[in-house]
């Protein structure tokens, strides 16, 4: 397989990944969540796009194809999503906050790697995640290696955004 034909191959990858991931997150939180974008970003264009403070939900991906994936929630977003869960009002990003951003997370991560293993016909699975709730950048450092990105841009009521990023290992 030539580079270009490795790349394109990717780049299905997570287009299917994070169509799955959207449709997952929309039956869950039951709101309307698209996927709106797709790109090749670097972790610094990545943060660029969400506030300096942000939660991100980091996986280790393993199986058919191994690598990182995170979600990028702007705090609002997270809160957001946490009410949706819940039912209560929007509040601050305690620790049972960010447990149920785990589980989300957990669902998003599960549908995105059930997505890329119709793709590559091999099992994909998800490590526990790590939720960080910190400067954006800082966070994204931390989770992913330093190579071009593959981003996917979900919005959920089509106006909250959610960052899918993936590297392949």
């Amino acid at each position: 397989m030539s580079l270009a034909q490795a790349e394109d191959h990717i780049e299905h990858v997570v287009q299917h990944g994070a169509r799955e991931s959207a449709s997952a997150l929309s039956r869950l939180l039951r709101r309307p969540v698209g996927v709106e974008s797709f790109a090749v970003a670097d972790i610094a264009s990545v943060a660029h796009e969400h506030s300096r403070v942000s939660v991100v939900l980091a996986f280790e991906t393993s199986g058919g194809v191994p690598g990182h994936l995170a979600f990028v929630l702007d705090e609002a977003t997270a809160a957001s999503l946490v009410a949706s869960l819940t039912g209560a009002e929007a509040s601050d990003l305690n620790t049972v906050a960010l447990m149920a951003l785990a589980e989300i997370g957990n669902i998003a991560a599960s549908a995105f790697l059930n997505g890329v293993a119709r793709v590559v016909g091999r099992t994909c699975l998800p490590s526990v995640p790590r939720v960080t709730h910190s400067p954006t950048e800082q966070a994204l450092r931390a989770a992913l290696p330093p190579v071009p990105l593959r981003t996917a841009t979900l919005r959920v009521d089509g106006a909250e955004t959610i960052s899918v990023v993936f590297a392949v290992s």
